[in-house]
């Protein structure tokens, strides 16, 4: 065979290995194909593995020195490949590096084992050939299409088993991503640590199946624990919907009970004034509507105008969320202003949690930055055609630092705070086509969100 030949069947092995793996990764973090990206991590997945193959080369062909085993290049050069995805998944989808990264791994570990079982099947069980290039269309182009193929059925089936749900949800705690990337990199080392330390190991029947079942149990292992963790999620947030609910019927309580006392108020007052129209007292009665106007609008027009605000938001976690932030300002004697004038829905290009996460850290700091006399806290949301606007303001004693608020860990309220807005960032930069503002105008400090529908 030509050098030509073998140099272009060892470029084919590396891209479909690349393509399998890029597939599968998508597959599992729920999203399609970027055929941008999908170019880019050719291009780099081929130089990597063509450096290391060189390398590798390199260094057991040198002065005399130990051979150092070829798993241990291929090891170093999976993680750099899966860093290489992870990073190019989390600039396009906008997802965070660590779960990226961690989903890159475990795509790594099914992808490589499902390919190297082949091909000791394949090298065992196919019969031989004079001509070298059928043997090495059996042998290889064979096996590593095959690969493609398990790679796009195993992506389809965890799409439609929407497995990328699950194992979201093990990346909402940084402690439980971190010990799923060392699961998945433990997995993912298997194969080259048996070469390792099993060199003289012949691939058998027994030892194909023994690596598809490991294939099967760490993924079917990772699932269990990963909606083990979506379950305790769901649990604390139906616990946090029950509280919201129960602060909705308190505020309804309470305007209930200020109508009421309106009514009363307002049944004394329309007696003075059929005093006044008796005597023909015009200039009185004038007065009289206009400070029967203001004591209305004072009494009940902002408890009917939130109300009529939270009416209009149709996403009922949102309205429980903002409900229990206008009750807590109530105790707080925080005037809370909800303006929603037109239906807020579900057609949003943001997960629910993370936008009640987001809205929740806008609320809480504004009520702790408000003065504390006559503080002031006023929520608009505006449903549009391409984009939900939300806007969270408040006024202050002290302006803040807006050149400050970009940096990390940055607070006015002293040590062991700070991690809000990181957070509130981190929720933003993982939303595609989410975008911010942050200003200071007439007293008051805005912070903007703009969401895009779906």
């Amino acid at each position: 065979m030509s050098l030509a030949f073998r140099l272009g069947t060892v470029a084919f092995t590396y891209a479909m290995m690349a393509l399998a793996l890029y597939i599968l990764t998508a597959g599992i973090l729920g999203r399609r194909i970027h055929w941008k990206s999908l170019g880019i991590f050719f291009v780099c997945a081929e130089v990597l593995q063509w450096m290391a193959l060189l390398l590798y080369g390199v260094y057991n062909l040198g002065l005399g020195q130990e051979d150092i085993p070829s798993a241990v290049f291929d090891a170093v050069c999976y993680v750099l490949t899966a860093l290489i995805l992870g990073k190019l998944m989390t600039r396009v989808h906008r997802i965070p590096l660590l779960y990226t990264f961690t989903a890159a791994i475990l795509c790594t570990f099914v992808v490589n084992t499902a390919n190297n079982t082949m091909l000791y099947v394949v090298e065992e069980y196919s019969p031989l050939f004079d001509r070298q290039h059928f043997l090495v269309f059996v042998r290889l182009v064979v096996p590593y299409t095959l690969t493609v193929g398990i790679a796009l059925l195993v992506a389809a089936i965890l799409k439609r088993s929407e497995f990328y749900r699950y194992f979201a949800a093990m990346f909402r705690s940084r402690v439980r991503g971190i010990l799923t990337l060392v699961v998945c990199l433990a997995l993912m080392l298997i194969m080259p640590l048996q070469q390792i330390l099993f060199p003289d190991l012949t691939p058998d029947a027994s030892y194909a199946t023994f690596f598809f079942a490991l294939i099967i149990v760490g993924v079917f292992l990772l699932q269990f624990v990963a909606m083990y963790a979506a379950g305790q999620d769901r649990i604390k947030a139906q616990e946090e919907t029950i509280l919201q609910q129960q602060a909705h019927m308190a505020l309804l309580e309470e305007l209930q009970q200020e109508i009421r006392a309106f009514r009363h108020d307002f049944t004394n007052l329309f007696s003075g004034l059929t005093l006044q129209a008796q005597e023909g007292d015009l200039a009185g009665i004038q007065d009289f509507m206009k400070r029967t106007s203001s004591y209305f609008d004072e009494k009940l027009g902002n408890e009917i105008a939130q109300m009529d605000g939270l009416n209009n938001i149709q996403l009922y976690p949102l309205r429980s969320l903002l409900a229990t932030k206008l009750a807590k300002m109530r105790q707080m004697r925080i005037k809370g202003v909800l303006e929603a004038m037109k239906p807020i829905d579900s057609r949003l290009g943001m997960d629910t949690d993370d936008l009640l996460r987001a809205l929740g850290i806008l609320l809480d700091n504004a009520i702790e930055a408000v003065p504390k006399e006559e503080g002031q806290v006023r929520v608009v949301l505006l449903q549009e055609e391409k984009e939900l606007y939300l806007a969270v303001a408040n006024n202050y004693e002290k302006a803040p630092d807006l050149s400050a608020l970009a940096k990390k860990g940055y607070t006015t309220k002293g040590s062991g705070h700070g991690t809000g807005l990181t957070s509130y960032r981190r929720i933003v930069a993982r939303c595609r086509g989410c975008a911010t503002r942050t200003y200071l105008k007439d007293g008051m400090f805005i912070q903007e969100l703009h969401i895009p529908a779906i």
